[in-house]
């Protein structure tokens, strides 16, 4: 288990880091010249560090391989949200759908 005082610095250094970013966004804005192919792809890198991070959390639960409950729950959501579908649907659906897959694999033993 990690030490809180490990915990509380983490959310320290990354915070500070966070506020810094921000600033510097606010400093330097439009002083520096950027293309609009640079720009779009600072806005695709973001969005695979996300991507890469809920597939990690997805298929990993700690140093185990996750559960195919949790798995398919996601997979779920995945699919609900490139269908558009309202957020508390999908968060509804992955985790009652989660559960009950949990469930029926307590029943077989």
């Amino acid at each position: 288990m990690i030490s809180t005082t490990s915990l509380i610095a983490g959310i320290a250094i990354l915070a500070v880091g966070t506020y810094a970013m921000r600033i510097s966004g606010i400093l330097l804005n439009n002083k520096t010249g950027m293309s609009e192919r640079v720009k779009e792809m600072f806005s695709l890198s973001a969005i695979v560090i996300l991507f890469s991070v809920a597939m990690t959390s997805t298929f990993f639960d700690g140093d185990q391989l996750a559960d195919i409950a949790k798995i398919i729950g996601v997979g779920v959501a995945g699919v609900l949200t490139w269908k558009k579908k309202p957020f508390i649907l999908v968060v509804l659906s992955a985790a009652i759908i989660t559960a009950m897959l949990r469930w029926i694999a307590t029943l077989w033993g």
